[in-house]
């Protein structure tokens, strides 16, 4: 990945860094030492810094993979703007004619074992349910929780039953299962879990994208289901990509053992590994995987390392619930960078837009990518 571009900490470095941009001579250039000021407060301040900031801020690296002298050029193409006293921007970047479309949030329905159904972004914190001993709980920071009744006058059923929580696109969610296991969900992702985990195993099933912190018990194995693969552990944190649009399915270790199996095929994996698996294929490919790529999206961002433009679209499409229209031919860049999933889609197209190797145009929710 690329590193971060040292901003300037004052006037005369400021100067420095254009001329050599643009090849100028000093003596045939005279720069106006109080527009340099400006010029570099307006960075600070987009940046959250003061004009002299001690070190460079962990600022939003989202740079394609080329010399750093190829971004400074880009860098001061803006502040070249200021100093000739043009108004109008850059370029056109990500026209849209309508609201600003904002990143997800928590958002997710759950379905009761009786079909009834809570749409958990619309209901207060506090109880939601009963289900026999266990009272489902809505706390403040969005998190459902299952907690044990000690005195419960609804024993529970000897039979299985099942609750499913659902994100949509645009959405997540936190749960904490009946064992204490903390799961969650990325946007459009699915977890079917019982009530009451009963028998010799602890079984979920899930599609979409999830991370696991699974609670310790060694007389149940918890086992998870996704796809045609079996994720089993006794107690350890582990993250699983099973998408429907995706070429694969990945499980990663972050933490303890797990096994992966598909059919006859199978594969230990140790901290630091992921499995992969083609979705028309039993193979299991292992890998050493960066763990923090791998969680980005639970810790708040988005990471991309050597990553095509139809992979990052796709994360883009399901965070911001948006449809994706690629417009002639594709751009085989590959992008490297950071930035938080909290910001509006804009902010991201334009750090996308500043590699020059893909534009984009929003039409409603439509996001029409161009090279």
């Amino acid at each position: 990945m690329a590193d971060l571009m040292v901003l300037p900490e004052n006037e005369e470095e400021a100067k420095e860094l254009i001329f050599k941009a643009y090849e100028m001579p000093k003596k045939e250039v005279d720069i106006d030492p109080e527009k340099v000021e400006a010029i570099l407060n307006a960075i600070y301040q987009a940046e959250g810094q003061s004009i002299r900031p001690v070190k460079p801020s962990p600022a939003i690296s989202f740079v394609k993979w080329f010399s750093v002298a190829a971004a400074v050029l880009v860098f001061f193409s803006a502040a070249l703007l200021f100093f000739t006293n043009k108004t109008e921007p850059l370029r056109e970047t990500a026209k849209q004619d309508t609201q600003p479309i904002v990143p997800g949030s928590n958002k997710a329905m759950l379905t009761l074992a009786d079909g009834s159904k809570v749409v958990l972004d619309e209901s207060g914190t506090g109880k939601i349910a009963d289900q026999g001993s266990m009272q489902i709980v809505k706390t403040g920071n969005g998190k459902l929780v299952y907690d044990a009744v000690k005195s419960s006058s609804s024993p529970d059923s000897d039979r299985m039953e099942y609750n499913v929580i659902e994100t949509p696109k645009g959405g997540q969610y936190q749960v904490k299962l009946p064992d204490g296991t903390d799961v969650w969900l990325n946007a459009s992702s699915t977890l079917k879990y019982p009530v009451v985990f009963k028998g010799k195993e602890r079984k979920v099933e899930m599609n979409g994208e999830a991370y696991f912190e699974v609670a310790k018990n060694k007389k149940l194995p918890f086992r998870v289901i996704s796809g045609r693969q079996t994720v089993e552990v006794l107690g350890t944190h582990f993250n699983i990509n099973n998408y429907k649009d995706e070429s694969s399915q990945k499980t990663t270790l972050l933490e303890g053992c797990v096994r992966v199996s598909v059919l006859k095929n199978m594969s230990i994996l140790k901290p630091g590994q992921q499995a992969s698996i083609e979705k028309t294929e039993t193979a299991i490919a292992v890998s050493a995987v960066n763990i923090e790529e791998v969680v980005a999206w639970k810790n708040g961002d988005f990471r991309f390392r050597s990553e095509g433009i139809e992979s990052i679209m796709r994360k883009l499409s399901r965070w911001y619930d948006v449809n994706v229209e690629f417009k002639g031919s594709i751009s085989d860049e590959k992008f490297n960078g950071t930035i938080s999933r909290a910001k509006n889609i804009n902010q991201v197209l334009e750090m996308l837009e500043e590699t020059n190797a893909v534009h984009f145009k929003i039409e409603g929710r439509r996001l029409i990518v161009m090279k």
